[in-house]
């Protein structure tokens, strides 16, 4: 009866697509959420980004890691 069930199930979930293991840990490692900033900063944020090419998510990550390695935090 057992082998019944699982030969349904694989009929059932063949045409599914595989689950994706590194989407689901990835997000369990991520905390997302919206920010809204001053458009003078967001001027200033974007200007000294563009020394570095990088985009603005990466560019507040590293100053709040460098902000948290100087507070003795990381």
């Amino acid at each position: 009866m057992e082998s019944n069930q699982v030969d349904i199930e694989g009929i059932i979930n063949a045409g599914s697509p595989p689950e994706k293991q590194d989407e689901q840990d990835r997000s369990a490692r991520e905390v997302r959420f919206q920010m809204v900033i001053p458009p003078e900063m967001c001027k200033l944020i974007d200007n000294a980004r563009k020394l570095t090419k990088t985009s603005r998510r990466a560019w507040l990550l590293q100053a709040a890691q460098e902000k948290l390695e100087r507070q003795g935090k990381l």
